[in-house]
């Protein structure tokens, strides 16, 4: 009886082995999409939003994914696998963002290379998203309550101008 217990618990090692490799993503299929702030007025900081869908080729699902922007890491939701990050308007300027996204094998190599200050050109992103952000609009030059306010003393200098001229 406990030979086959025994037997039982070891039968149980590749299942669990399977299991834990299943979630490694291969020959991934991505389809982006991706959200950048676009008015300075509205909002206190620029927003990136970074959004796909994926499938791979073995069938995977639920993968956990990272991703890197300039250097930064961040964790990627799963299900809908979505990234945000956020920056300053002045530091968000206008051009290609590359988002690299890790499976958690790469994302650990890079989280140790960065941590023992190695170079981590070398490490393969598992595949990345190229986020074109135009640059965000600052406004007007001169706001509306401004110009309200000229047109306002201009008509009403007009108006003075006339009634002076009338009554002389």
């Amino acid at each position: 009886m406990a030979a086959a217990a025994a037997w039982g618990w070891l039968a149980l090692i590749p299942v669990n082995f399977y299991s834990c490799c299943l979630d490694a993503c291969t020959e991934p299929a991505i389809s982006p999409s991706y959200y950048t702030t676009s008015d300075v007025v509205i909002s206190s900081e620029t927003v990136f939003v970074v959004e796909i869908s994926i499938t791979c080729k073995n069938g995977a699902q639920n993968v956990a994914l990272y991703a890197d922007v300039n250097g930064k890491q961040f964790p990627v939701t799963r299900g809908h696998y979505r990234v945000s990050w956020s920056m300053e308007h002045k530091l968000a300027r206008s051009g290609t963002y590359e988002v690299k996204f890790f499976d958690e094998e790469s994302y650990s190599i890079l989280h140790k290379a960065q941590l023992n200050n190695e170079d981590i050109s070398g490490i393969k992103p598992l595949f990345t998203v190229n986020v074109d952000h135009q640059g965000a609009w600052n406004g007007p030059w001169v706001s509306t309550e401004v110009l309200a306010a000229c047109i306002g003393l201009l008509v009403y200098y007009m108006a003075f101008s006339a009634k002076s001229n009338i009554q002389a």
